[in-house]
């Protein structure tokens, strides 16, 4: 438990040796600005502001949900290279391509932005 520093970004106090230098933001922030907490969290409080059409019930929730996880699905850029066990994958987050090993799963994250890997279905790719 060091000294607590403010964060520009989000303006929460953290601990100031947790603080990271962010590629984006081109600053110091703190761990969960740094992971992207902070806009995810923002993301939620927008979404519950939004008003839903009249008729609206628990089927269209669902079929919501289900076109969301097919389109984060369909974002996924996984890439067989020919003559290797790797795969060249995207990043969701800041659109880097680097090489992944699905079978001994490494990298764990982005060698750019530190953002986790999603999984890869070996069978579909083999």
């Amino acid at each position: 438990m060091g000294i607590n520093a403010k964060c520009k970004n989000c303006g929460k106090e953290s601990d100031s040796e947790g603080f990271k230098l962010h590629y984006q933001f081109r600053m110091m922030v703190c761990p969960n600005c740094f992971s992207g907490r902070t806009e995810q969290q923002n993301k939620i409080i927008e979404k519950k502001e939004v008003k839903k059409p009249a008729g609206w019930d628990k089927e269209d929730e669902y079929l919501e949900k289900i076109s969301k996880l097919k389109k984060e699905e369909q974002k996924v850029m996984f890439k067989k290279i020919p003559g290797t066990d790797h795969v060249m994958c995207k990043c969701n987050m800041c659109k880097y391509s680097f090489k992944y090993n699905p079978f001994k799963k490494m990298p764990r994250s982005c060698p750019y932005c530190n953002a986790d890997i999603p999984k890869l279905r070996t069978f579909s790719m083999l």
